[in-house]
């Protein structure tokens, strides 16, 4: 990943990225080597992984495509968006 990690280098942001750790279109390798690339740009990252949870796990409408390998997990989007809420809250404070 040679040009994610010219990008990554200096990077400002805060970063959250959240998966599900049974998403067969981002394997566990790929979420790992993310977080290697960001740790060497020095980058403020959180990664969460949802367990038995795929691909667009918060969208609700997901299931009505009747694509086998992605689900709506309502477990998983609800913790998701309260953690969402908190990483905002860290950020921009409360509203």
């Amino acid at each position: 990943m040679p040009a994610l990690t010219r990008r990554a280098a200096g990077v400002a942001a805060k970063i959250l990225v959240y998966t599900g750790a049974d998403d067969p279109f981002v394997p566990v390798a790929q979420v790992n080597a993310l977080a290697e690339e960001m740790t060497k740009a020095q980058a403020d990252w959180q990664i969460m992984s949802y367990g038995g949870t795929v691909h667009s796990f918060t969208n609700p409408d997901t299931d009505r495509v009747g694509v086998p390998r992605i689900a709506y997990n309502t477990l998983a989007d609800e913790r998701s968006w309260k953690a969402m809420a908190a990483f905002f809250e860290e950020i921009f404070g409360r509203a």
